[in-house]
């Protein structure tokens, strides 16, 4: 396995992961709005983000399981949510895989002549997270897809001990960082608490996610219009306080990176 492994941020909890010839949109959230909520930044475009091969779905709040959203994803994805999700994601797709914590699945590249097209593997990991009343059943979990790297998708979520259990396992963390709206509780990572649990998982690179993108229009802050407008800055700040030798990359929704896999 090799070659390189790209991350694109299209802000809150929307991340297309394109590893071993897989290309993966977690939690999609597309328009400018969802209820009373706003986003700020761009609104991402489909179309311009193409066909996919899976979508994970971490937990059933609605700025992560949006049906509007999910029906315009392009191409004819595996639709991946936790246990208890599958009757309700039935409607907006014909395939779709329950996955309970650690259960997992493989998915071969969609092109096999692909130098790189050795597919990846997808376990759906703990999270600590309240459930959505809706949708009582529905469990709440992150993803590890493993490929030419180990990248965590931690969804939505606060420290756990069993964060612990995926240390070897992680090159990169996808890990929630701010809020849209007051602090309701402790079921949520903060910037300094991200920081300890990059630290459990053991990853040396992470991208902050679930910031600075809605926000109430009452509350209206800072150059990208959250109360919590700079939680990924303050994330990079802290985590370069504790590890200066972390890899901390800082997107703008809509920005990539790449990582080379060994």
């Amino acid at each position: 396995m090799g070659g390189l492994v790209r991350v694109t941020w299209l802000g809150h909890a929307t991340v297309l992961i394109e590893m071993n010839g897989v290309r993966i949109l977690t939690d999609p959230l597309f328009g400018d709005r969802l209820g009373p909520l706003r986003r700020a930044g761009p609104t991402p475009d489909p179309a311009a983000i193409g066909a996919v091969n899976a979508i994970l779905v971490s937990h059933a709040h609605p700025d992560h399981f949006d049906r509007r959203s999910l029906r315009r994803v392009e191409g004819d994805p595996l639709l991946v949510v936790p246990a208890g999700l599958g009757p309700a994601a039935r409607r907006y797709s014909g395939s779709v895989r329950e996955l309970d914590t650690g259960e997992r699945l493989d998915m071969p590249a969609a092109d096999a002549d692909r130098e790189d097209a050795s597919g990846i593997r997808i376990t759906a990991v703990p999270a600590q997270h309240w459930r959505w009343p809706l949708q009582p059943r529905a469990r709440c979990v992150g993803y590890l897809v493993e490929g030419s790297l180990g990248i965590y998708f931690a969804g939505d979520t606060a420290l756990f001990p069993a964060m612990d259990q995926l240390a070897g396992r992680v090159q990169v963390a996808l890990l929630p960082v701010g809020r849209w709206g007051p602090d309701r509780g402790p079921d949520r990572l903060t910037p300094a608490s991200a920081v300890e649990a990059l630290g459990r998982v053991g990853a040396q690179a992470a991208i902050p996610i679930h910031w600075g993108t809605l926000h109430l229009p009452a509350m209206r802050r800072g150059r990208w219009g959250s109360p919590a407008a700079d939680a990924g800055d303050r994330f990079a700040r802290i985590a370069g306080e504790v590890s200066p030798g972390l890899d901390i990359r800082v997107l703008r929704p809509g920005e990539s990176t790449e990582f080379e896999a060994g």
